[in-house]
């Protein structure tokens, strides 16, 4: 029936708009962004489950694809006749899916349900299956969707040594997720989308930046403060202020430090800032210097696995805070969260400050963590949560080895012979 008016009753809603993206034969790639972002509707696309509008997908491979839970099976077979169907879909013969079936009951692992239907399944024995199937048909290109948040963490893991396994081999893998970490230590390259648009393709850490930027604000503005002109750099290699054992380090370094009047931003003038660190924010307050004292060391340029840091923070407030609340978070060079805090859990409410304040703000910690480089990330927001400024990756420190050991943390284990 036709309207006389020509009447609409519906609203146009472009799910997704001007992609262009190429992907590397034997990459992978996490696609990220928040619900709604587009993200399963450009891998619905190029696994032809849905046809673009308008443009072009082109795919050269065999794919295997886990989608929204469940997608592609049918809920009246049992787990096995859906691992034979899907397979077929995907290009196998008969006899090469019998060979394999074996193979996919036993990596599943769900015992007699294997042979009962997919509807009588918990959420966690869908993923099973559906994984099994997907990575014993031999892919080109496997696309995850978000389904390693499902099941136990012992079978997380046990596909992600699958996965390791593709990528090793040059398997190119497509990789939605919302696990932060699990991008910038799996993934090549990663994709941000953002309300259906292409943000930006580039360098796992510098995507996640930009989506952590997007979950705390809800927008993008912030920058690489490496990529600011002008932005005032440390000279190279320029060394770490060290007293004599013994000495005071409160006397004149910190002092100072507290002391200080000015409001303008000096972290670029401290030893251990990291030029290429991420900040972003609303606005309303800032972090405009930082001290890091290890015993006598002013910022030393490494500390010892197990050596306790005072990290000292000069914040200007530009308004009235109540109870502000300053934190901090601990990463790996690969971005993973070893960890994190903030004021208000381990102080309750802080004092409030005013229009115009300049404040300095102290955390004690033991790094009781492995080798390697670290990253420390600072923050103030409002009681509110209102993030005011993140300073990510802002300080670099080393962290070195006082014995032998493997992980993220020391856990300071002891051994001695019993008998």
């Amino acid at each position: 029936m036709l309207h006389p008016l020509k009447r609409k009753y519906h609203r146009e809603h472009w799910s997704l708009r001007d992609i262009n993206l190429t992907i590397r034969r034997g990459t992978t790639v996490g696609i990220v962004g928040r619900n709604g972002s587009g993200k399963s509707t450009l891998l619905q696309i190029i696994c032809s489950v849905i046809h673009a509008t308008t443009g072009t997908c082109e795919v050269r491979g065999r794919v295997a694809a886990l989608l929204e839970l469940g997608a592609g099976f049918n809920p009246e077979l049992t787990g096995r006749e859906n691992a034979v169907t899907n397979g077929l879909i995907m290009g196998l013969s008969s006899r090469e899916i019998e060979q394999r079936i074996e193979d996919i009951r036993v990596f599943a692992d769900i015992g007699e349900y294997f042979d009962q239907p997919v509807k009588t399944y918990s959420s966690g024995m869908f993923m099973r299956v559906a994984f099994a199937t997907a990575v014993h048909v031999d892919p080109d290109i496997l696309i995850i969707d978000e389904a390693m948040a499902v099941g136990d963490v012992s079978f997380q893991e046990k596909c992600f040594r699958k996965i390791r396994e593709f990528k090793s081999r040059g398997t190119t893998i497509l990789y939605v997720t919302h696990d932060r970490a699990s991008v910038t230590y799996f993934c090549d390259e990663a994709v941000l989308l953002h309300d259906g648009e292409l943000i930006e393709v580039g360098a796992p850490q510098r995507i996640i930046d930009l989506y952590s930027e997007i979950l705390t604000t809800g927008r993008l503005v912030g920058q690489a403060v490496a990529d600011v002109p002008g932005a005032a750099l440390p000279a190279p290699g320029a060394p770490a202020r060290t007293y004599r054992p013994g000495s005071d380090v409160t006397a004149p370094e910190v002092a100072a430090f507290l002391d200080a009047t000015g409001s303008e931003d000096r972290c670029a003038a401290n030893p251990l800032y990291n030029a290429n660190e991420y900040r972003f924010g609303n606005g309303g307050a800032g972090i405009i210097d930082f001290l890091v004292v290890e015993r006598e060391r002013i910022n030393p340029a490494h500390v010892r696995s197990g050596d306790t840091v005072d990290i000292y923070l000069k914040i200007r407030f530009d308004r009235d805070y109540v109870a502000p609340l300053v934190g901090f978070t601990i990463t790996n060079a690969q971005g993973v969260v070893i960890f994190g805090t903030h004021s208000q859990w381990l102080h309750g409410a802080a004092p409030p400050a005013a229009a115009g304040d300049v404040r300095c703000y102290r955390f004690r910690v033991r790094l009781t963590l492995s080798v390697g480089p670290c990253f420390i990330e600072v923050a103030v927001a409002s009681a509110q949560g209102d993030v005011s400024d993140v300073r990510s990756k802002m300080i670099l420190i080393e962290v070195l080895r006082d014995q032998m050991m493997i992980g993220l943390v020391n856990l300071g284990p002891t051994f001695e012979p019993m008998t």
